[in-house]
């Protein structure tokens, strides 16, 4: 079988495929509050990708690495925030908002 190159965004926490993929695993219809530092959408999604405690900010997050004992922080990648801020804060609407970037940026 040849590889995908895909194959490595999707495993990359800070690629916009792997937020897309994790994205399409979530109930459309089920609603976010993305003014809640850690359960927001970002909080949610990069919590499921292994970050511990994770608390949001405007361009980046805060995580509590497993070998350590003080937060550290991680930039968030360009369009991130703005795919979950949007007018209709739902998984569905975000996850349309991400296929839209997608399209933007692939040509």
């Amino acid at each position: 079988m040849l590889y995908d190159p895909q194959w490595g965004q999707r495993n990359d926490p800070f690629s916009l495929a792997s937020l897309v993929a994790w994205l399409e695993r979530n109930d459309p219809n089920e609603e976010y509050c993305y003014s809640s530092t850690g359960e927001c959408l970002l909080a949610r999604y990069f919590s499921a990708r292994g970050f511990s405690k994770v608390i949001m900010a405007a361009n980046y997050f805060y995580h509590f690495p497993r070998s350590g004992s003080l937060y550290e922080t991680a930039p968030l990648p360009p369009h991130f925030n703005a795919i979950a801020r949007g007018k209709v804060l739902t998984f569905g609407a975000a996850l349309a908002r991400a296929r839209e970037l997608q399209r933007c940026t692939a040509g």
